[in-house]
């Protein structure tokens, strides 16, 4: 039996989307009108410190009904399921953001509360490829330097090796 292991820098399968096709297009019904924070906050002006709250307030949704699956009644955990999945869409879509205009974040620069929320959110799609290898070269530069805990990337690099290359988010 032979084992084949694709990294995320394998090259990837091309796809220009077409004129009908919206790059930044939600899937409907989407389940992003249930999160708790808003994932089409503009990052691009926000100073430091108001990004370092924004990371806060990611993790607060993060955890808040993780917390609830855990600790809350049997009965509600259909609407903490939901919320979950809501914050954790959202999350992802502010830290691309994020990322995009700053750059993945450095303890140095964001915190440690923040480098760990984004290691989290990331996490938190771990069975998602195409997630896990978005933002790869950066996590392991970002480790490299020192700037993201080694275990955490190794979380992450662990679980790249698990999933198929040709996942398909559907």
């Amino acid at each position: 039996m032979m084992l084949l292991l694709a990294r995320c820098n394998a090259p990837k399968p091309t796809h220009n989307p077409t004129a009908t096709e919206s790059p930044v297009a939600l899937k409907a019904p989407s389940s992003l009108m249930y999160a708790d924070i808003d994932p089409f906050i503009h990052v691009d002006d926000l100073t430091k410190n108001e990004l370092i709250q924004l990371f806060a307030k990611m993790y607060q949704a993060d955890q808040q009904y993780r917390d609830s699956l855990n600790n809350g009644r049997k009965e509600n955990e259909t609407f903490f399921l939901q919320k979950m999945r809501a914050n954790d869409e959202a999350n992802l879509k502010v830290l691309d953001n994020i990322i995009q205009k700053h750059g993945w974040p450095y303890k140095s620069v964001f915190g440690e509360e923040a480098a760990d929320t984004a290691w989290l959110i990331i996490w938190h799609h771990r069975g998602k490829r195409s997630v896990l290898c978005r933002h790869f070269d950066l996590m392991e530069k970002a480790v490299n330097e020192g700037e993201m805990s080694a275990s955490a990337f190794q979380q992450i690099k662990d679980q790249v090796e698990l999933l198929s290359p040709d996942q398909i988010d559907y």
